[in-house]
C-alpha cells in the first residue's frame, strides 16, 4: 500500500511539475506577444485598384468604402467588390454605423442606405439636406431646410417617417450635430442658439421607443453649455460622448441619458476620432511632449493613455486596444499602455488604412493597389 501511494505522489508531482512548466512557458509566450515590437509586415493578399477622380474612402465593418460623385462601391478584405452604386451627388456626405452607411448630398433630397449586402433602402426628404446621420439597425436621422426654418426627420429605410421635429434658432437652435443609437432608439442633437447676444449649446436627447411615447415631443433630457458643441457620437445603444474645445462630456442610459461625467479639458482640441471602445483627442504639443499630445479617453470618461508623436497624420484609427496614427508615407501604432508597435513605412503611399477585427491586421488603399497586410 504504502509502494502505491508512493507511485502515486510522485505521478502527481511529475504531472504538477508539467503543468507548471507549460504554465510558465504559454506565460512567456503571452508577455512576448504583449511587449514585441513588430519590424516588418507581411502582404496576405494585393490586388490592383482603379481609382475614380476625386475619390474619398470610408470604413465600413471590416471593409473599405471608396466613393466620389458619381457613385459608391464596397471592397472586402479579400480585394473584392461587394457592391457598386451609382449616383449622381456633386458633394456626397457619408455617415455610417457599424455595418450601415447613409449618403446623400448636401442640399440634394436623396439619401441612400446600404449595408455589407448592398442597397438597403432609398429614401425622398422633399427638402435641401443639411446634415444626417445613420444608426446600424438601418435608421436615418436628417437635418432638412425650409428656408428659416429646420426640421430633424427620422426615417427606416424604406423611407416611412419615424418622427420629425422643427426647429429654429429663435426656438431651439440650430441642430448642428445629430446622431442616433446604433439600435435607432435614441436620438442626440446639439443645437447651437444666441441668448442675449451669447453664444450657447443645448445637448438634447429623445426616446424614439415605447418610453419615449409618454413624454412631451418624446424630450427626455438636455444640458446646457456656454460653449459650442459640434462633436455628439452614440459609442454604444446606452452611452454617448460629447465635446467642445473645452469640455468631454459622456452621457448614460439606454432610455433616459443623463450626463454622469464632465471633463475639463486644459487645452484646445485640434481633432477627434472615435474608436471602437474609446475616443481619441489631439492637442499641440509641448516642447518636451513632441508635435502633437495624444489623449485617450474610454466609455466612462477614464483617460487611459497619454502620448507625445511627431508624426504629421492624415487620419487616426483605435480598434482593439490599438491606436494606428498615420500618414501617406508612415504608420505608427501604439497600445492603450503607451507602447510603440510599429513605426514605419508599409511600402507604399497609402491613401487609406482600414483596422480590422484581428489586431495588427490592415485593409489599406495604396494609389493603385489594395492590400491586406499583417504586421509581424
Amino acid at each position: 500500500m504504502n509502494e502505491k501511494n508512493t507511485e502515486r505522489r510522485h505521478l502527481f508531482i511529475k504531472i504538477a511539475v508539467t503543468l507548471l512548466c507549460f504554465g510558465l512557458l504559454a506565460g512567456l509566450v503571452v508577455v512576448e506577444y504583449i511587449s514585441r515590437t513588430f519590424n516588418t509586415y507581411r502582404v496576405v493578399r494585393e490586388t490592383e485598384v482603379i481609382l475614380e477622380e476625386g475619390c474619398k474612402t470610408a470604413k465600413l465593418a471590416n471593409n473599405l468604402l471608396i466613393y466620389n460623385k458619381d457613385g459608391i462601391r464596397c471592397m472586402d478584405a479579400k480585394g473584392k467588390t461587394i457592391w457598386d452604386i451609382t449616383y449622381q451627388i456633386q458633394e456626397p456626405c457619408v455617415s455610417v454605423d457599424g455595418g450601415t452607411v447613409a449618403v446623400a448630398g448636401y442640399g440634394d433630397h436623396l439619401i441612400y442606405v446600404m449595408d455589407e449586402s448592398g442597397r438597403i433602402g432609398e429614401i425622398d426628404t422633399n427638402l435641401p439636406i443639411r446634415n444626417l446621420c445613420v444608426a446600424e439597425a438601418g435608421y436615418v436621422g436628417a437635418v432638412l431646410d425650409d428656408n428659416e426654418v429646420y426640421w430633424i426627420y427620422i426615417y427606416d429605410v424604406s423611407g416611412e417617417e419615424i418622427t420629425r421635429a422643427r426647429t429654429s434658432m429663435e426656438q431651439s437652435g440650430y441642430p448642428m450635430a445629430i446622431e442616433l443609437s446604433p439600435n435607432g432608439k435614441l436620438l442626440g442633437v446639439s443645437y447651437l442658439y444666441l441668448d442675449a447676444g451669447t453664444v450657447q449649446n443645448n445637448v438634447a436627447f429623445y426616446n424614439l421607443g415605447e418610453v419615449g411615447q409618454n413624454y412631451t415631443d418624446q424630450y427626455m433630457s438636455g444640458y446646457i453649455y456656454q460653449e459650442i458643441v459640434p462633436e455628439l457620437h452614440y459609442m454604444n445603444e446606452s452611452t454617448a460622448m460629447a465635446i467642445s474645445n473645452g469640455r468631454l462630456m459622456v452621457y448614460s442610459g439606454s432610455e433616459k441619458p443623463t450626463e454622469s461625467k464632465g471633463i475639463l479639458l486644459n487645452n484646445t482640441v485640434q481633432a477627434v476620432y472615435w474608436g471602437d471602445e474609446n475616443v481619441v483627442l489631439i492637442y499641440n504639443g509641448a516642447a518636451d511632449e513632441g508635435r502633437y499630445l495624444m489623449r485617450v479617453y474610454d466609455l466612462t470618461g477614464t483617460l487611459v493613455l497619454e502620448k507625445g508623436f511627431d508624426l504629421e497624420y492624415t487620419d487616426i484609427q483605435s480598434q482593439n486596444g490599438v491606436v494606428t496614427i498615420y500618414n501617406s508615407d508612415e504608420v505608427l501604432v501604439v497600445t492603450l499602455d503607451g507602447r510603440e508597435r510599429y513605426k514605419g513605412s508599409l511600402g507604399g503611399s497609402i491613401r487609406k488604412m482600414v483596422s480590422t477585427s484581428t489586431k495588427y491586421k490592415y485593409l489599406i488603399l495604396f494609389e493603385n493597389t489594395f492590400k491586406v497586410i499583417e504586421l509581424e
